[in-house]
């Protein structure tokens, strides 16, 4: 592991897909620019200087610190996050013990999650602050038997209301990432950091007002006589994560997958947030949050010109970068419009498959070839659109052999709207489209089903039975 020194340091931090699957791939590397304003002010106020701060993110960097020794010149000062120092190895564990024992190094508390308690501040999660510094404390004193005086701010970004909070807390001093010292209580003139990375953008707001929603169904559970102590904590334990720094840097970030990607795990995290108490999800998890900041929700879309609308209840965070929301039918003179509203653009393949009788296997019940599926004998299918990006192919049902393809037809796409547009003439398929069933699925490159519109899709499964839609 590199020693960090006083004149240079780099911290990491990492992007999380939830609470169970914790430091995914992608990490990113944060300066000491952040420190800023605030670290030109530190060189003018009276300070003690120790060694290099480490900032440690797993079990063999802590190795590698033992391997390494104390410095000679400076004591240096560990900041093992929360999360980690309680699930360290017994054997690692009792190491850091002796070393805090005997000295060798000081041992500086911190936040329970990587979270920059000035933007919690800002964004009106001032209980989150207090958990945050409460939680790390208490995970501190379970090990090393000692109340922590030293503190850690995340990013060196502290203001006036955090230290007013710390010292409430029982907190003494705070340590910048330069080795740095303060005495919390002779700070006062600390100007405040530039958080706009992190808040204040349309986007970035309504994620943080997600967050606070989550919170109240957390409250209500906790009120109510279904209330679990295990389930609340699990649930807890996600919401931690999703206010960490990197998913509000990724929602303005000109990378526009990037953006797409935190933005799908953003929502299954919060997905899991409601699964964990048994809370039916909100129907606007299904839209990304960068397109529900800019219209409103696709659901309110006016359903009148619609021979047959269906929308999607039951909409799921699937790893998918489209959810399907609702489905309509249009009919007018030599055409039949399909409508399909989408969370977003993409290029998974959308299936509409069509019974036109409800007869008992008057049809095929299997999907079309390469795609995972079936209906049930009554929802046996005539007819499918399969539809990519850019073309529809119709396919009709063959009594002797595998669906033919009778036709390949082209698909508007209307981005501001959300909307994937087919028309079929309407020689191609004689009778009521208000009478016949439905089935609308989205599937994955690998064939397996990401959404349907009315119907859930079990994790476990990648081959399920799908009934038709109808009308009432």
């Amino acid at each position: 592991m590199k020693k960090f020194t006083i004149l240079h340091i780099i911290f990491k931090h990492r992007n999380f897909k939830s609470a169970t699957e914790l430091h995914r791939n992608n990490t990113e590397i944060v300066s000491v620019k952040f420190c800023g304003i605030l670290w030109l002010i530190l060189l003018l106020l009276p300070t003690f200087s120790y060694g290099s701060v480490l900032y440690l993110t797993d079990e063999e960097e802590l190795k590698n610190i033992f391997t390494l020794g104390v410095s000679t010149s400076s004591q240096d000062i560990l900041v093992i996050p929360p999360m980690l120092l309680k699930n360290l190895s017994d054997e690692n564990k009792a190491t850091v013990k002796k070393l805090h024992t005997e000295k060798k190094y000081i041992f500086a508390g911190t936040t329970y999650t990587d979270v920059i308690l000035s933007v919690l501040f800002n964004a009106k999660l001032d209980e989150d602050v207090r958990e945050q510094i409460e939680k790390g404390r208490k995970v501190y004193y379970e090990v090393f038997e000692e109340e922590a005086s030293v503190f850690y701010p995340h990013l060196d970004i502290i203001s006036e209301d955090i230290i007013k909070i710390l010292i409430q807390s029982g907190y003494s001093v705070f340590v910048t990432s330069f080795g740095v010292q303060k005495d919390l209580r002779n700070e006062t003139d600390i100007i405040p950091a530039d958080l706009s990375r992190w808040i204040g953008s349309p986007v970035q707001n309504l994620a943080w007002d997600y967050i606070k929603q989550a919170k109240l169904k957390l409250t209500e559970y906790a009120n109510s006589k279904s209330y679990n102590v295990e389930k609340f904590d699990a649930a807890k334990e996600e919401l931690y994560l999703l206010t960490k720094p990197v998913w509000f840097e990724n929602y303005i970030s000109s990378d526009e997958n990037k953006k797409k990607e935190s933005d799908l795990w953003f929502r299954a995290g919060l997905s899991n947030v409601y699964r964990a108490i048994g809370q039916e999800l909100p129907t606007a998890l299904s839209v990304p949050l960068y397109i529900s900041q800019s219209r409103n929700p696709l659901l309110d879309t006016t359903t009148g010109e619609y021979i047959l609308y269906f929308t999607d209840d039951v909409n799921d965070v699937f790893m998918s970068s489209c959810n399907l929301l609702a489905f309509g039918v249009k009919k007018s003179t030599g055409v039949i419009v399909f409508d399909i509203f989408v969370s977003s653009a993409s290029d998974e393949v959308i299936d509409i498959y069509i019974d036109l009788n409800k007869k008992n296997n008057a049809g095929i019940t299997s999907f079309i070839g390469g795609h995972n599926g079936f209906t049930d004998s009554l929802s046996a299918w005539e007819y499918a659109v399969s539809i990519s990006t850019n073309s529809a192919k119709f396919f009709r049902y063959n009594r002797t052999g595998p669906p033919v393809r009778a036709g390949n037809f082209a698909v508007n796409n209307f981005i501001d709207n959300n909307l994937i547009e087919v028309k079929i003439p309407g020689s191609y398929i004689l009778g009521n489209p208000k009478k016949w069933g439905y089935i609308v699925a989205g599937f994955l490159p690998s064939g397996d089903i990401f959404d349907i519109i009315g119907y859930d899709v079990p994790m476990s499964e990648t081959v399920i039975q799908v009934p038709a839609l109808r009308s009432k």
